[in-house]
């Protein structure tokens, strides 16, 4: 039986960050949309779209959203308990990430393109 994906480590510049559950990474790709007419469909239209990887990370003492949200040009890596791993380039947050008073800091890594490592 394979093993299914149950766990992620997520490092930024080989440093882990303490994630919680419920991270997501999108490898990028085309976006397909079509242009229709009167009942057909004339053709479709590709546009790039970049990878990310969104995470809530635990608010702890050795913890700085503000050093999150400087983070450019970094290197984050993707290590699942399934033995899929990934490396996203050239990133930095999407957005700011939030601080929030339940634990959480949570936000959006935008980065250049995402291979298998």
């Amino acid at each position: 039986m394979g093993q299914i994906l149950g766990e992620v480590v997520i490092r930024a510049n080989s440093k882990q960050l303490k994630t919680k559950k419920g991270s997501t990474l999108n490898p990028g790709g085309n976006t397909n949309t079509p242009h229709v007419g009167p009942g057909r469909v004339w053709g479709h239209s590709k546009e790039y779209t970049p990878p990310t990887i969104a995470v809530v990370i635990a608010a702890d003492e050795d913890v700085d959203v503000m050093e999150i949200n400087s983070m450019t040009n970094a290197t984050i890596n993707w290590e699942g308990d399934n033995g899929k791993d990934y490396m996203m380039t050239g990133c930095s947050p999407q957005a700011p990430f939030t601080l929030s008073d339940s634990g959480d800091i949570t936000g959006t890594f935008l980065g250049s393109k995402v291979e298998p490592v």
